[in-house]
């Protein structure tokens, strides 16, 4: 029979940090099941923090990499100060990782707001518009930890595809139930809707991802193609 010890977990502890993102934990739970997912960092054999690309003072372009200027009010920026101190205090190397807006179960954010918007039939997008959004699915996390965990640095994490917003809100409105999403020309939008959210819908915002392909250990999955071909039952997250 197995002595205490034998039957003890012995996987390496993994203290993930996750603030204003605790949904995305059950995917690294599941996905990377190689280290136990604790939220201290006492006694933790590595460490990592799921940031935000919000925490750049930017809010439309293409392309931004990790030298972008931070916002100084980004509680992100206060976070990631936090998370590195206690790092060094234990000895730990602290990773990084600043995710486009994340797509999973519990999301927060404008994703969240655009499913909403869809679910409730409020969305109407704008017929012809090129705006690509940088986004991610919780699903690639734990392979984007793998390829980078140990390394004392900051990397962007995106799909690398950076859909069309319009690709991205027929992915959610095929997700949430097959949903039709109806558009019309910028005159009718600015009509109806105002210059302003115009504007917004029209605007891209993108972040690189190139530091982190580059360790060529991270293949993410096109969160337009996942939302509409994966398979959800009882046990998808």
């Amino acid at each position: 029979m197995p002595t205490n010890n034998q039957s003890e977990d012995q996987r390496p502890v993994l203290y993930l940090f996750t603030p204003c993102n605790p949904c995305v934990r059950p995917y690294f739970e599941r996905f990377m099941p190689e280290f136990r997912i604790s939220d201290s960092h006492l006694g933790a054999d590595a460490a990592l923090m799921i940031s935000s690309a919000a925490i750049y003072d930017v809010s439309e372009g293409c392309g931004f990499n990790e030298l972008t200027p931070l916002r100084d009010s980004s509680e992100f920026a206060r976070h990631e100060h936090d998370f590195r101190e206690r790092c060094l205090q234990c000895g730990l190397t602290p990773t990084v990782l600043r995710c486009a807006p994340i797509v999973c179960t519990g999301m927060t954010g404008w994703v969240r707001d655009l499913a909403g918007k869809i679910a409730r039939g409020t969305f109407i997008a704008l017929a012809g518009n090129e705006a690509r959004r940088s986004v991610v699915h919780a699903v690639s996390l734990p392979d984007a930890a793998r390829a980078v965990i140990g390394c004392d640095d900051t990397f962007n994490v995106t799909d690398t595809v950076d859909p069309l917003l319009s690709d991205l809100a027929d992915a959610l409105a095929w997700r949430i139930a097959q949903k039709r999403i109806f558009s019309i020309p910028a005159r009718w939008y600015r009509i109806l809707f105002g210059k302003k959210k115009l504007a917004d819908i029209g605007r891209s915002l993108t972040f690189s991802c190139e530091k982190l392909r580059s360790s060529g250990l991270y293949n993410p999955v096109s969160v337009v193609d996942y939302l509409k071909t994966h398979v959800y039952d009882e046990s998808s997250l």
